[in-house]
């Protein structure tokens, strides 16, 4: 990584608890295919960051650098270094310093606990309702690091009850069976439902973003259907203009009725909505075209 401008570093504590890990002992398989996993979600995460776009391979660094630091004597508690020279990011140099400290934890915290089907970090989805985090991209960055979040539960079951990273004070994220049995398993689940959601975030282009849940109390990623009317988009649109009216306590102005089928884990839980149809009222799908 270049020197120009200022560089900054921010520990990440990743913490092997339950089964044999509290006898400091672990299947090195095992335990060898979580790191991977960690190791690259970060990457994919921080390349994100880096240039702007999201890669599967192929990475080339210019503003950041992942270090794996020993481990405490006794333990498998394991420090990420990430280092970053902001100036040098694509998406560094346009959010500020900030991507080094606190935005930085925010990021990867929401990335990581959207692909296990938690709520991310409200400032991020404040970034993605203004539009300087694309809501295409973080979804696209979700799917991108999936099969690494498969890697990174490996351990689980298998030597640890749970495997936690840490950033500072705040936790990032915990892995356990429950989020390893959600990112192993979903179908799709072809009945239509009807529900209303706000729109948080769209990206146009790619006819994706994420919608709030008015009774999950957080944002599920969606796609719109190839063949949705012209009067979906619309008030797709309408929902998103008035999202930020929402945090101010005005929930009925946001909110849009949706006809949708939803990918499912095995729990049941929504990965992911396919809007057939949005209406400003459930009442709207009664009457027909």
């Amino acid at each position: 990584m270049p020197h120009q401008g200022i560089q900054m570093q921010q520990d990440f504590l990743v913490k092997f608890e339950g089964e044999m890990a509290e006898g400091h002992r672990l299947p090195a398989y095992e335990a060898s295919k979580s790191f991977y996993g960690i190791s690259r979600s970060l990457l994919i995460a921080m390349n994100y960051l880096d240039e702007g776009r999201v890669r599967r391979r192929e990475f080339t660094s210019r503003g950041f650098r992942i270090d794996l630091v020993a481990q405490r004597a006794g333990s498998f508690d394991t420090f990420y270094e990430i280092i970053t020279n902001p100036a040098l990011m694509t998406l560094g140099a346009t959010l500020g310093l900030g991507v080094a400290g606190n935005l930085l934890t925010d990021f990867l915290k929401t990335v990581f606990r959207r692909s296990v089907g938690q709520a991310g970090d409200a400032s991020i989805e404040r970034l993605e309702t203004e539009g300087k985090l694309n809501p295409g991209d973080l979804s696209a960055l979700e799917d991108a690091i999936e099969p690494a979040m498969r890697e990174a539960h490996t351990a689980i079951n298998r030597g640890a009850g749970q495997i936690i990273i840490i950033s500072g004070h705040h936790n990032v994220v915990s892995l356990d069976r429950s989020t390893k049995e959600y990112v192993w398993t979903s179908h799709v689940d072809q009945t239509i439902k009807t529900k209303l959601f706000s729109i948080a975030s769209y990206n146009a282009n790619q006819r994706s973003g994420r919608a709030f849940d008015f009774d999950l109390g957080k944002t599920i990623p969606f796609e719109i259907a190839n063949d949705a009317d012209r009067e979906t988009f619309s008030v797709v649109l309408s929902s998103i203009s008035s999202y930020a009216l929402r945090r101010l306590g005005d929930d009925i102005r946001s909110a849009i009725a949706i006809k949708y089928t939803s990918t499912v884990s095995a729990e049941g839980k929504i990965k992911k909505l396919l809007i057939l149809e949005a209406r400003k009222n459930l009442e709207d799908f009664s009457r027909g075209p």
